[in-house]
């Protein structure tokens, strides 16, 4: 990225990869700019909601109340990783259900 926030090529800073490192790279390129532990994670985050007409489990809302030093903190966070609020818990979420899955 230049001073001026703008990204452009440059020809001298190219790299030629193939094969098991190419992969490797990429997953550290989609892992760095989503701020994901893992390859699987950024992809997870990179497709965000199923598209309309994908089978998917019916959805359900849950509300909770919690304090707002919690809210601030979450809101934080999920800045971090350029989420919406609601994608950043929902990420959550679904962890922890998969963890007890």
């Amino acid at each position: 990225m230049n001073d001026d926030n703008i990204w452009r090529w440059d020809d001298t800073k190219a790299v030629d990869s193939e094969g098991e490192q190419a992969q490797k790279e990429m997953d550290a390129l989609l892992m760095r700019a989503t701020g994901a532990r893992d390859p699987d994670e950024a992809v997870n985050m990179l497709l965000g909601r199923p598209r309309a007409g994908q089978p998917h489990e019916e959805t359900v809302r849950l509300q909770v109340r919690v304090p707002e030093s919690w809210q601030k903190s979450l809101d934080r966070q999920a800045k971090t990783k350029h989420l919406s609020r609601s994608e950043y818990l929902r990420q959550l979420l679904g962890k922890a259900a998969m963890q007890t899955a």
